[in-house]
């Protein structure tokens, strides 16, 4: 089956800057199929770009990034609690941080079932992109418009590694 087209939207501070994201597909597959594939944050590692480990304890996950730039890699970790609500015909996961880098990350999943067959994926994200580090900041100064494309990529990373499972799925 073929990947889902994506349509994303941008959300601007006050001074005009990119502060967070939303990416929205529809899945060809049923909905709790889908949430099955969300909720398994500790296999997030091996689906989503960046995500080097991640472990689970309970509702809190605590998440080790990976960032590679030609031979340079650095990397992140992040504690975040994860939250769960919704009925059967919608239902959302958020990820709030905790501790770690990047700061005031809030990572959320909104999952509705438009048939038996078929869903809507809806991801949103936003965090401090100054908190990252002396790599991320020499980068954003040298290379602005680099910000406008962070928070989109992280949401359509996230709509495509949780589209990608649930498709590959049986």
């Amino acid at each position: 089956m073929r990947q889902p087209d994506t349509i994303v939207s941008v959300q601007h501070g006050p001074d005009g800057r990119p502060v967070s994201a939303k990416a929205t597909a529809k899945i060809g597959r049923p909905a709790a199929q889908v949430w099955t594939v969300i909720t398994e944050l500790e296999k997030y590692a091996g689906r989503v770009p960046m995500i080097h480990k991640a472990k689970r304890d309970g509702d809190r996950v605590t998440v080790d990034l990976k960032f590679k730039v030609s031979i340079i890699s650095v990397g992140f970790q992040f504690v975040a609690d994860a939250s769960y609500g919704g009925a059967d015909d919608g239902k959302w996961l958020e990820l709030a941080y905790v501790s770690g880098e990047p700061k005031e990350l809030r990572l959320r999943f909104d999952l509705t079932a438009d048939d038996a067959t078929s869903c809507t994926l809806v991801a949103s994200g936003t965090f401090d992109v100054q908190s990252l580090g002396w790599l991320a900041k020499y980068f954003l100064k040298n290379h602005p418009e680099i910000e406008y494309g962070i928070f989109p990529g992280v949401v359509l990373s996230l709509v495509d590694a949780m589209s990608r499972a649930a498709l590959a799925a049986p």
